[in-house]
């Protein structure tokens, strides 16, 4: 499975934290590539709409894009806080700190 996050928007916008992350399962130890896996079936990814609309009035939301890829489909979505359903948060929030870890790792990796 390879999944595709970014994340954009907020009230303070740093340009490094919006660079998409693709994170492939593959390369992942199989413990979390089983937690992953297991947060998309349970958020019902593959169901959700393709964008969520922001609630009235709404600036200055964070908004996610997530793609996901499996040797059988495909699906992008595009969301906006607050999320309500509280399996997708836990996708989202999931998905925030693999990016991070592989912002941080990348950094590492470039650095003499």
């Amino acid at each position: 499975m390879r999944i595709r996050f970014k994340s954009e928007g907020g009230i303070v916008h740093l340009p490094g934290l919006s660079e998409p992350v693709t994170i492939d399962t593959e390369e992942l130890p199989v413990e979390q590539a089983n937690e992953l896996e297991r947060l998309i079936e349970v958020a019902d990814f593959f169901e959700l709409p393709a964008a969520s609309a922001p609630p009235p009035g709404a600036a200055d939301y964070q908004q996610y894009t997530i793609s996901v890829t499996t040797p059988s489909r495909s699906h992008e979505a595009r969301l906006t806080d607050p999320i309500e359903n509280p399996h997708v948060q836990e996708l989202v929030s999931h998905l925030r700190v693999k990016a991070m870890e592989a912002r941080l790792a990348a950094r590492r990796r470039n650095t003499p």
